[in-house]
């Protein structure tokens, strides 16, 4: 939560996510400053993208919002402290 207050946007997977959207994603967040990425089981959606205040769900990577959303928010306007380091990263799958 610290790094979204500070403008990064948190993907999450759950395991309905294919290998392909996960390598999709990863390879969002390693070319993304601010972005973080991790597994997490007990999510409704495939995939989740959150950024401080804003939300989206999405079936898989390939969805146009995805990048909108990493665009839109990835240090974007809704930061309430804008120009604090965030940080960046993937975490393994459990």
């Amino acid at each position: 939560m610290h790094s979204l207050g500070h403008g990064a946007v948190w993907i999450t997977y759950n395991d309905t996510a294919t290998a392909t959207d996960i390598e999709q994603l990863a390879g969002k967040v390693t070319r993304t400053p601010c972005t973080l990425m991790s597994p997490v089981t007990r999510q409704s959606g495939t995939i989740m993208l959150s950024a401080w205040g804003h939300q989206l769900g999405a079936d898989s990577a390939s969805d146009p919002r995805v990048e909108q959303f990493i665009t839109a928010y990835v240090q974007g306007p809704q930061t309430p402290e804008p120009g604090a380091p965030c940080a960046e990263g993937l975490a393994a799958p459990r």
